[in-house]
């Protein structure tokens, strides 16, 4: 199982849209309304390549992660992994890559992650600790020397 993480570039879009949709849309269909044309428009005016990486598996797209640097703060904005690749360690590769690529520029990294969303668990199991929450969403940092 050879697990990288590649540039993304403009023609990712759709791809890394598709995936949004699938992952997401069940989980926040349970606190609002989903209507797919105004999540189409949010997430394109979201969506930066630059601080994107498409994460593959023996070269098939499988996954993306979004990240970007804030103060010394590492913030990750977005990680998916298709269904079908969850629950195999691609995600655990993952963080421990950012962790270590990240750690001489930073010294925590954070994200939000919605309530009813099982990856809570697994960031819990990579030292991520709750700091915040709101009615859908809980906060979680982490310091970049801990141990992933």
């Amino acid at each position: 199982m050879t697990i990288a993480l590649r540039a993304a570039c403009p023609a990712d879009y759709s791809f890394a849209f598709g995936l949004y949709t699938e992952t997401i849309k069940p989980l926040a269909s349970a606190w609002a309304v989903w209507v797919d044309e105004e999540q189409e428009a949010q997430f394109a005016s979201l969506w930066r390549p630059d601080d994107t990486r498409i994460i593959t598996l023996n070269r098939e797209d499988i996954g993306w992660v979004e990240f970007r640097q804030a103060g010394d703060e590492i913030f990750l904005k977005q990680l998916y992994i298709s269904p079908a690749h969850q629950r195999r360690g691609v995600g655990s590769q993952v963080i421990r890559w950012l962790l270590e690529e990240q750690y001489r520029t930073a010294k925590s990294m954070a994200l939000f992650v919605l309530k009813n969303n099982a990856a809570c668990r697994f960031y819990e199991r990579h030292g991520f600790e709750v700091v915040w929450e709101t009615h859908t969403t809980l906060v979680m940092r982490r310091g970049m020397l801990e141990a992933a």
